[in-house]
């Protein structure tokens, strides 16, 4: 269930930000549909009680369950969710516009992509990748809320312990000669590197060249205590105490040459200062970008 609440909790700040603020990042209007009254309560509650562990000095001034809520939301959890989720979204849709027809959510979780698309290709084909468990959680919700799945969408249960993503894929349907589009998003920072590139290396003997792949990742300097941000040690004390330690950071500098062997090539690499530009630049309601996190997208680019 531990994954599950991640997934909840995600959903949550994503709906969180699309009701509560007037000019959203990123609008997800199905997020709030797939969480039920007591666990929006549940999680809200959490998460504003927990405001003195970020800042001392709000929790005495911020009253009221509401006004501490909105504070944590919008300076620990939002940004990076939102702009995460935009990144990938605007990539995808331009790829789509270039003729690609497969997008592979990795981690899905409560993702709601497929709810809130509307014409898409009719050859279109999403293939949904998470842990059985979590997976199973998501179905039964969807089941239980009422909501239809889209013809267009497959669950793919992987176990990435024990289970191989390119012959779950190829279970499922997934065509190998068409241009695919591959997003991992809030993960990479807690998986060893070596597995991150061999999922990497996985995916370019899948994909066919030209195929991209978007994640977002940690610099070193954010696993490093004299040169990391104070939000990114708080950051790195909660995921420890849930059992999920931060463990991976790279050099943005370095990523191109790490990612040689794996059959990529880093086509776009955007650190906090150009997400803020994209994002955040014309904001006044305290949202920016997060120091530490970068963006990146990779081309599938093997040699034949």
């Amino acid at each position: 269930m531990e994954k599950s609440l991640t997934a909840l909790v995600s959903c949550f700040a994503r709906g969180y930000h699309a009701s509560k603020c007037l000019k959203p990042i990123f609008y997800d209007d199905v997020a709030n549909s797939l969480l039920h009254e007591k666990e929006k309560q549940m999680i809200g509650l959490n998460w504003a009680n927990a405001i003195s562990f970020f800042d001392k000095e709000k929790g005495q001034t911020l009253k009221t369950i509401d006004e501490k809520l909105e504070w944590v939301m919008n300076t620990q959890t939002i940004p990076q969710l939102v702009s995460r989720s935009r990144y990938a979204e605007e990539a995808l849709m331009s790829a789509i516009n270039r003729g690609f027809r497969q997008y592979v959510i990795l981690g899905a979780g409560f993702d709601t992509f497929a709810f809130r698309q509307e014409n898409l290709p009719s050859d279109f084909t999403i293939y949904e990748v998470d842990h059985p468990a979590t997976q199973a959680f998501k179905q039964n919700r969807l089941q239980e809320m009422g909501m239809e799945i889209p013809h267009n969408v497959k669950f793919v249960p992987v176990d990435f312990k024990t289970d191989s993503l390119c012959d779950a894929l190829k279970k499922s349907g997934f065509d190998e000669q068409k241009y695919s589009f591959f997003s991992l998003l809030g993960v990479v920072m807690y998986l060893k590197k070596a597995d991150f590139f061999q999922l990497l290396s996985d995916i370019s003997v899948l994909a066919i060249n030209g195929s991209s792949f978007v994640f977002d990742y940690l610099d070193t300097a954010a696993l490093i205590e004299e040169t990391a941000a104070k939000k990114m040690t708080q950051m790195r004390q909660i995921t420890a105490r849930s059992g999920e330690p931060i463990i991976t950071g790279f050099d943005p500098f370095e990523l191109d040459r790490e990612l040689q062997d794996c059959g990529m090539l880093l086509y776009e690499n955007l650190a906090p200062a150009n997400i803020e530009e994209l994002y955040f630049s014309d904001r006044i309601d305290g949202l920016h970008a997060f120091d530490h996190f970068h963006f990146a997208h990779l081309v599938v680019h093997k040699s034949s």
